[in-house]
């Protein structure tokens, strides 16, 4: 088998409601789709979501775009994409960075060669662990009273996890909103909490001892992604679980973490590290460290949110649920059908490759952009 020739969809579509964290505003997702073709006509889909228009990396829908057309797919045209490492290296030989354009290409071989052995993607990774993967539904900086409307939308959909995001210019404003949450939500609901690296070292102690009384299960990235003494430093001054998110989106990123201990868990995303392959490797490096694991979401679509659940359903450590809430909260979910949601988890699909495609009508009305790639 070998990869011919490749399809980029790039669109544009709306969230329902402004999701305002520490670092940026999302009001809606950008995506590059790939249909990445075969001579057995096996078509792998994947993509590089963007919620903020930008990502850690400063990769954007049009650097994605551009490098996959000008790099990387070149450098894996002719190619057999059943040989998914050696895809991976020939991408990291053509391009050093770019994670985000790698993810895209690195899902879609996943997809090809589940759908040419005609099983999940999950078989592929180690088996099936577990089949539904718990939700948890961010909610966004805000007023007192809208973040208790969001939470109370989330509970009535049947979620049972809620993440605040953190990081206002009144660190008492977070504590109070937070405390307003949980009366709403009620003690059974779990808590957690996300910073996106907006606090100092001595606030962030300040902020999570207070909402310690809130049952609060982990602090997400309290301090910059760079400071490992300094996440040390808060975790050893609190009694809550901290998370590294921003600062880990690699296996030696894992590594560092494990040596400074610096965190008690990781926020592991598909796209970050350059696909399902970086993700089990993190997951496995963290393993051993005692570190557990769970799936960030960079509101991700219909394809990549697929990839997620199969890394998270085939990975024994993945053990405090995804963030894969993208079909609630955009305007439309561009899949061909939702993934199931159940008893507030998200189900994992079970039809060959990732189990799922793209609804042409759908992609049609958010569409931007698309164009093909072909060897030269």
């Amino acid at each position: 088998m070998k990869i011919t020739h490749a399809g980029l969809i790039l669109t544009k579509v709306p969230t329902v409601r402004t999701h305002r964290m520490s670092f940026a505003t999302t009001r809606h997702q950008e995506c590059v789709y790939l249909r990445l073709h075969t001579d057995e006509g096996i078509v792998g889909l994947g993509e590089a979501p963007h919620m903020a228009g930008f990502s850690g990396a400063g990769e954007t829908q049009l650097t994605v775009a551009l490098q996959l057309r000008e790099r990387l797919l070149p450098a894996i045209f002719g190619k057999d994409p059943r040989e998914i490492e050696a895809r991976q290296l020939d991408m990291d030989r053509a391009l050093p960075w770019n994670p985000r354009a790698k993810s895209a290409v690195n899902i879609a071989l996943y997809d090809i060669v589940g759908k040419a052995l005609n099983t999940p993607v999950y078989n592929l990774l180690g088996g099936l662990y577990r089949d539904r993967i718990p939700l948890s539904w961010s909610i966004p900086i805000t007023d007192h009273d809208h973040a208790a409307e969001d939470a109370e939308t989330a509970l009535s959909r049947g979620i049972r996890i809620l993440k605040m995001k953190t990081g206002h210019e009144d660190p008492d404003h977070d504590i109070e909103r937070t405390r307003r949450v949980r009366s709403v939500a009620g003690d059974a609901i779990r808590l957690r909490a996300d910073a996106n690296q907006a606090w100092d070292v001595n606030t962030a102690i300040y902020v999570i001892n207070a909402l310690d009384e809130c049952g609060l299960e982990f602090m997400e990235q309290p301090v910059k992604a760079w400071d490992l003494d300094g996440m040390a430093e808060v975790r050893r001054a609190t009694n809550v679980y901290i998370m590294a998110d921003e600062g880990a989106n690699s296996p030696r990123d894992v590594l560092e973490h494990a040596k400074k201990r610096a965190c008690d868990l990781i926020s592991v995303y598909i796209n970050n590290g350059g696909g399902i392959i970086s993700a089990k490797k993190m997951a496995v490096v963290a393993e051993p460290a005692g570190i557990g694991c769970y799936v960030g979401g960079a509101l991700e679509g219909a394809i990549a949110s697929r990839a997620c659940l199969h890394f998270a359903a085939s990975t024994p450590n993945v053990t405090w649920g995804c963030e894969m809430g993208g079909q609630f909260l955009l305007e439309a979910d561009l899949g061909a059908e939702p993934v199931p949601f159940v008893d507030g988890a998200m189900v994992v699909p079970q039809g060959p490759g990732l189990g799922g495609d793209l609804d042409p009508d759908l992609v049609a009305r958010y569409q931007s952009d698309s164009f093909e790639v072909h060897p030269a």
